[in-house]
């Protein structure tokens, strides 16, 4: 199979596209850190693939082999994707090391769930097993959770008094959820874990202002009377109608905006930055310049929308602080991980351990998990 049909099977992937078959060849278990890393032959998957089974569970195999056999048959595909720099270059050791120090202790994925504040300062829980429809005719809106788990505003018969104009609403995501809220003017936002979003009950005025706390994709409703923009501690965005995500998060190095889709004017004090479909604007906390990237595929910033994690030359960090907000665990470092790169992608919707024990076969990383607690080793 050639690179260009490998990303179309990775792009149809994130799309939701492929069948069962593809699906798991791609889920399977490809991670690594080399980045001089060199395809290996189709014999050497063959016997890695083979040693990988060997150490499986034994009650687990006859469910596991199945799905080796699918991958032996269709190894091709796991070559080098040079462009997002995936290696099928897996060495397993003897026996696994992510290893659960107190086996009552379950960590599960994350789940869909936020609290929302209203503007009097009421909470609402909202996740799949809350039915809530709230009415407040003080603030002119119905509020409502649909099947699909989607919190829907339905603006009243809004007056637009002091109160009114002034008061805003927060949605937050504790760390392991995420949520999909559709704001008063229609535009979608999609929050990731440990995320919150403050927005006004009613649209006024010249612009429609929200504020931004960790990640979010937007798909804004066209208005091109009022421009949408988006406020974080670092940057301002503002749209008239467009796609695009914003990784904010205050513990990480930098603040990346990636466009989708339509046009986007990323600011900075002084600095501003017109952004086009498939580029990125880097804006590093330490640096008065954005940095404007192009990528090889904007897809790429919203796997976690679509239910994965995806590195691309991620450092280990990174990596572990998506985990750590995904599945709500706090990370210690035995050792100095700084320069150690990865690239691949994983289920978010596996158990931890499944996604610990992927980075695992890299040979490059060992994991204990203590309580809540994982330990990175070497």
């Amino acid at each position: 199979m050639q690179n260009n049909q490998i990303k179309d099977l990775l792009k149809r992937y994130l799309a939701g596209e492929c069948t069962e078959e593809e699906k798991a060849l791609v889920e399977s278990s490809y991670l690594d850190y080399h980045t001089d890393a060199v395809p290996l032959t189709e014999n050497e998957i063959a016997d890695d693939l083979a040693a990988i089974a060997a150490n499986l569970p034994k009650e687990k195999q006859p469910k596991v082999f199945p799905l080796f056999k699918k991958m032996i048959a269709a190894a091709a595909v796991l070559v080098i994707v040079a462009s997002i720099a995936i290696y099928f270059t897996i060495r397993p050791k003897k026996e696994f090391t992510a290893k659960i120090a107190n086996p009552a202790e379950k960590i599960l994925p994350g789940t869909d769930k936020a609290i929302l504040t209203l503007a009097d300062g009421r909470k609402i829980t909202l996740d799949k097993n809350t039915s809530t429809l709230l009415l407040d005719s003080l603030a002119g809106i119905r509020i409502k959770k649909t099947a699909k788990g989607e919190l829907v505003y339905e603006v009243l018969d809004v007056k637009e008094t002091a109160a009114n104009l002034n008061a805003f609403n927060t949605i937050e995501t504790p760390r392991g959820s995420q949520y999909k809220v559709i704001l008063p003017d229609g535009s979608n936002v999609w929050l990731n874990a440990s995320s919150s979003l403050k927005y006004p009950v009613i649209f006024n005025g010249n612009k429609r202002n929200v504020e931004l706390a960790g990640e979010a994709y937007f798909e804004v409703a066209k208005n091109k009377e009022m421009p949408f923009v988006v406020h974080t501690q670092t940057q301002d965005v503002q749209v008239l109608g467009t796609h695009f995500n914003i990784n904010a998060y205050p513990d990480e190095t930098e603040t990346k905006t990636t466009l989708l889709e339509g046009k986007v004017l990323v600011s900075k004090g002084a600095e501003s930055k017109m952004m086009k479909p498939g580029e990125q604007v880097i804006n590093a906390n330490q640096s008065r310049v954005l940095e404007l990237r192009t990528m090889t595929d904007a897809t790429e910033s919203i796997a976690w929308k679509n239910g994965l994690f995806l590195f691309n030359h991620n450092d280990l960090h990174t990596i572990m602080h998506q985990i750590s907000r995904w599945y709500d665990v706090e990370v210690d470092y035995e050792g100095d991980f700084r320069k150690q790169y990865y690239s691949g992608t994983i289920s978010k919707f596996g158990k931890v351990t499944d996604v610990l024990k992927t980075m695992e076969l890299t040979g490059s990383v060992k994991f204990k998990i203590v309580g809540r607690r994982i330990i990175v080793m070497k």
